[in-house]
């Protein structure tokens, strides 16, 4: 029988969810993340709720919608109306995998926040070419809360990309990426996501990557998930999911080369609540201490079966979806940016779509 927190049962119990983070960070190690972006106060992390592995020996894709739920595994999508994402699913959840059921989390100073200073260019059909300064990817946006449905999910598998400076380019300041899936952010002003970052930094000539995995529901900042490995080339599985019932935000993540999984539930900040108006896939430079980072030049990333679902509707990049606008998004330097041959003309990341759900995001110019 799962054990509920006291903290948890004082507010009404949290179904399955067991708290188990209080002060804790990442062990050190090779993938020592930048000391720079590391919060000083490790006690304002979220509370944050995970859950166990199921029974050894039980294959996931065959439990109830409630068991599901008790397990931490995203919503089973419907087999006979979406079958390749149902394939996609059963391999998610099915997998031989370990699962981290007790992570060590650490609260960073980086926010990867919603889309600034937004410029709109053509639109082809409800397809609106645009641009951002901090989002390169694609978002799906309705003029009301279509995706605040009870367990409405967006999810994408990708490849971790290897993280380097520019060429040409030896720096001490970290470039930063980050590489997720979610749910708000281009209209309103919460974002509920997760997904990996790839940064890297530059001293004698040498570079130091960093790679981790990450979830977080702005305005609170990003959380990074140690004990879980993130290396270049490994190929990721993200869903997140919003549910009705607390803890509302939850966030699945599988390594599907190492084999591990971890799932998560939490919260919104106090005063935050999910809007709903849009999903999203994006690769994006976070703010760090309220200014814009560099990015990094990550070369090309990858991600396929790029999809959300809401009850039974599912939406695409390239489905072109009833009463929705799709924006293709570019990232551009912001107006402000002092570095020579950046400007707000000058895009540095940009993403091409194939098919309905394959997306192929580049770097180029002083990212590159």
């Amino acid at each position: 029988m799962l054990q509920i927190s006291p903290s948890l049962r004082a507010a009404g119990g949290l179904g399955a969810a067991v708290l188990l983070c209080g002060l804790c960070s990442l062990a050190p190690g090779q993938n020592t993340p930048p000391p720079e972006s590391v919060a000083a106060d490790q006690s304002q992390i979220p509370e944050t709720f995970f859950y166990p592995a199921p029974p050894a020996g039980v294959d996931p894709s065959t439990l109830s919608d409630a068991a599901l739920a008790q397990y931490g595994f995203p919503p089973r999508p419907d087999a006979q109306s979406a079958p390749e994402l149902y394939h996609r699913w059963r391999r998610l959840v099915s997998t031989p995998q370990t699962r981290i059921a007790n992570p060590r989390l650490q609260l960073t100073t980086l926010s990867n926040g919603p889309a600034k200073n937004r410029q709109l260019g053509p639109a082809t059909g409800n397809v609106v070419s645009t641009s951002s300064s901090n989002w390169s990817g694609y978002a799906i946006v309705s003029n009301s809360d279509t995706f605040k449905t009870n367990n409405t999910t967006v999810s994408a598998e990708y490849f971790v990309p290897i993280a380097q400076q520019a060429i040409g380019k030896c720096s001490s300041t970290t470039d930063w990426s980050f590489h997720w899936v979610g749910i708000d952010g281009w209209i309103s002003e919460d974002v509920l996501q997760a997904g990996t970052e790839a940064d890297a930094s530059c001293s004698g000539g040498k570079t130091t990557a960093f790679y981790a995995a990450w979830y977080e529901w702005y305005p609170f900042s990003e959380v990074r998930i140690g004990g879980f490995g993130v290396s270049p080339g490994d190929l990721m599985g993200v869903e997140v999911w919003y549910t009705t019932a607390k803890p509302h935000g939850h966030a699945y993540l599988i390594n599907y080369s190492t084999r591990q999984s971890t799932t998560i539930g939490f919260n919104p900040p106090s005063g935050t609540s999910l809007m709903g108006d849009s999903t999203e896939w994006i690769v994006e430079r976070p703010t760090d201490n309220g200014s814009l980072t560099d990015l990094t030049h990550y070369e090309a990333d990858a991600f396929n079966y790029a999809y959300a679902y809401q009850g039974k509707k599912y939406f695409y990049p390239g489905a072109n979806p009833s009463g929705m606008t799709v924006y293709n998004i570019t990232m551009y330097c912001p107006p402000w940016t002092p570095d020579s041959g950046c400007s707000e003309s000058t895009p540095i990341s940009y993403v091409k779509l194939y098919g309905d759900y394959t997306l192929w995001f580049y770097d180029e110019n002083i990212a590159h």
